[in-house]
This record gives C-alpha cells, structure tokens and sequence, in this order.
C-alpha cells in the first residue's frame, strides 16, 4: 500500500531519503543546537536562528510521517511549499557563501546549498512524479 501511495518504490524511497534528512537537521539545528552552530563556526548568538530553522524542519517531518502513513492524495500545498522553500535556501545560501561570501569563515561548508539544493531537486522530482496524486 505505501509503495502504491508513492507511485512505485523509487519515489518511495526519495521521500525516504528526504525524510532522514530533514529529520537529521531538525534534530541537529532543534536540539544539538550548541554543537551544530559550532561545526560552521557560527556564534552562539544564532542559536534562536537555528532553532527556529529547526522547528520548521521538524514541522516538516511530522507531515512527512503524516503522508507516509496516510498517503500522498491532495498534498500538493505540502510538496510544493517545500520544493520552493528549499530552492530559495539553495539559492540564498549558494549567493552567501560563495558570491558575497558574508559571514564566510575558515570553517565555511558548502554542505548549506548542496544539502537544500539536493533536497530542492527531490522535492521538484516528487512533485513531479507523484502530480496524479498530490494535485487532486
């Protein structure tokens, strides 16, 4: 049945995947707080910054485990929010970091706009590959 909800085991398993890592930097920005800022370099006084940014996340994660076990039927709204939400990230933080490289330190990662960007495509590959689904 889930394999059915997601139109056969490959969109299946980018949800999937999407899932860890949304549930992985949630986790980190939510509740490791002091440790994650700390692997960029960031200054403690972000750390309201990433935990707002991991609140989002983990919001996010619930609805996933909410479609994953309810189904994917009329969730376009989701899907297609975090496909925008993600690609304007990618896009922020590729701008950031390597064009006006604001706040860039010895510890910069390119982790930020690979990360949201990979999870950008997912999100345009499921919107696209689940359309028969989300969009009624």
């Amino acid at each position: 049945m889930m394999v059915e909800n997601f139109n056969g085991i490959f969109y299946l398993i980018i949800f999937l995947v999407i899932l860890v890592m949304n549930a992985f930097y949630g986790y980190n920005t939510l509740f490791n707080t002091k440790n994650f800022i700390g692997k960029y370099g960031i200054d403690v006084t972000a750390a309201f910054f990433a935990r707002f940014a991991g609140a989002m996340i983990v919001g996010a994660v619930l609805m996933q485990l909410y479609i994953l076990f309810r189904g994917t039927v009329a969730t376009w709204a989701f899907f297609n929010f975090m496909f925008i939400i993600m690609s304007i990230i990618a896009i922020s933080a590729y701008y950031t970091g390597e064009v006006d490289k604001l706040g860039r330190t010895d510890q910069y990662s390119r982790e930020g706009w690979l990360s949201t960007g990979g999870l950008a495509i997912g999100w345009g590959i499921l919107c696209f590959g689940l359309s028969d689904k989300i969009y009624i």
